[in-house]
């Protein structure tokens, strides 16, 4: 693989961060960091540490680091890690360096992310992916990730772009990223996309755990009919999404460590309402798009606003 790609990562949270010290520690000067403020400052004087169980300890410099991407050449590689609430402002400032042949990568949650930007863009090739790992950005902004595995599935909506997939997909196996070319690219992103519509929206909605959820035999059953409208609303869209999905989710539930909670449920408790649109508002209007009834996704997102109006208090 060409070390001389120009590779840009925009959005330096849990994931943009997380993959960005591993492509700096390959790529080196090639690679570009779009941050601003204090975290712009800190990556250019200290740099960006990582501590990772699965790419170890480690300080990586990038090539360089900007606020304005319009500083950068039309890139090779760009990967969009930014929350969902701004990605029309991210994509509007990539534009001068997305060409007609870069490989655009968003690695974010929900399930429009790709549709949006190729709109906003206008040009590129926009892949599709889900990433399955546990990282965050720390006060100090170093990133720190748990577990065993940090895995991206990725792939191509459209035929033109199945190249470019493959291509962008051994660009970051090449970096040590464990990262896997998708049959059906929106199969692997709803599949996480059903769990975390319930995931996120009943540990954020109560403030609690997964242990309590999995104590409450009412919320068990909330949980997974969350999961079941996300579900429905997947299929009606025509994403061939397994019979069996939602047990296998709920076998999951079972196994999952009781003090563990939510991206989401930790914003909320934090007095932001993080991507909550994401995972309520998105399925809303997407079933009344596909005259699907989600009655316990609106009562959830009823919910969640009431919470979420004391934050301003």
């Amino acid at each position: 693989m060409d070390t001389d790609l120009k590779i840009s990562v925009m959005g330096l949270g849990g994931v943009g961060g997380l993959l960005s010290g591993a492509l700096i520690r390959h790529y080196g000067n090639s690679v570009s960091l779009i941050a601003r403020g204090k975290r712009a400052e800190h990556l250019r004087s200290q740099g960006l540490t990582i501590h990772s169980e699965v790419y170890g300890e480690f300080t990586a410099k990038p090539g360089l680091v900007t606020d304005d991407p319009a500083q950068l050449p039309v890139q090779d590689i760009v990967l969009v890690c930014v929350k969902n609430g701004g990605l029309e402002q991210a994509a509007a400032q990539l534009k001068p360096i997305v060409g007609p042949r870069t490989l655009v990568l968003p690695v974010m949650n929900g399930v429009s992310a790709s549709r949006n930007l190729r709109a906003w863009l206008g040009q590129g090739h926009v892949l599709d992916s889900v990433i399955y790992t546990v990282s965050s950005a720390g006060p100090d902004y170093s990133i720190t990730q748990k577990g065993p595995f940090t895995t991206i599935h990725m792939g191509a909506s459209l035929p033109e772009d199945r190249e470019g997939a493959r291509a962008c997909c051994a660009a970051l196996k090449e970096a040590g990223i464990d990262c896997r070319l998708a049959e059906d690219v929106q199969v692997a992103i709803w599949n996480k996309y059903v769990l975390n519509c319930a995931y996120n929206v009943v540990t954020a909605r109560w403030g609690i755990n997964i242990g309590q959820i999995k104590a409450d035999p009412k919320l068990t059953q909330e949980y997974r009919q969350l999961m079941e409208e996300a579900w429905q609303v997947g299929r009606a869209a025509g994403v061939a999404l397994p019979a069996d999905l939602l047990e296998k989710h709920m076998d999951r539930l079972a196994h999952t460590t009781d003090d563990s909670t939510s991206s989401l449920s930790r914003d909320f408790d934090e007095g932001r309402t993080g991507e909550m649109d994401i995972f309520c508002g998105e399925v809303i209007r997407m079933a009344r798009q596909l005259g699907i009834e989600v009655p316990v996704t609106q009562a959830y997102q009823q919910g969640l606003q009431e919470r979420a109006a004391a934050f301003g208090r």
